[in-house]
């Protein structure tokens, strides 16, 4: 019972981690910091790795029935279940950010296009605009 409680102590500890990550993660993206959300990233698949090593730890002890039946091992269960929702429900917020400002760069490369050379402006297949300089230049009449 004591390795289960030890494993289940590690992964509440990298969930902790994991959440502060994530946490700092947000912050980044609202400053817009590109070096500090590739370190981040780094580190969050870091931590995201010892999650799954320290699950299929946990998964491989043979008291594991243990989990559902001693009182302290189910609030260690929990506690780490409510954090992992917590990581999840911020990664969500983060992902939002991030599609937020890619689509604000999309509009503002589509501005940049128009305004560089609005009579040589075209359209993709996927409805986005491009500016092809030679469009033309080799037509006879």
């Amino acid at each position: 019972m004591t390795n289960l409680s030890q494993l289940l102590s590690s992964q509440h500890q990298v969930l902790t981690e994991l959440n502060a990550v994530i946490s700092q993660e947000k912050q980044a993206l609202h400053e817009q910091k590109a070096d500090a959300l590739l370190a981040l990233a780094s580190t969050k698949a870091n931590l995201l790795s010892s999650l799954k090593h320290n699950d299929e730890m946990i998964a491989a002890q043979p008291d594991l029935d243990l989990l559902k039946t001693d009182a302290e091992l189910i609030a260690q269960v929990s506690s780490a279940k409510a954090l992992l929702a917590q990581c999840q429900q911020l990664n969500a917020e983060n992902e939002s950010l991030i599609e937020l400002s890619l689509a604000s760069l999309n509009r503002f490369s589509q501005a940049l296009q128009v305004s560089r050379n609005a009579s040589s402006l075209t359209y993709d297949g996927k409805g986005k605009t491009s500016s092809i300089s030679t469009l033309g230049n080799n037509l006879q009449a």
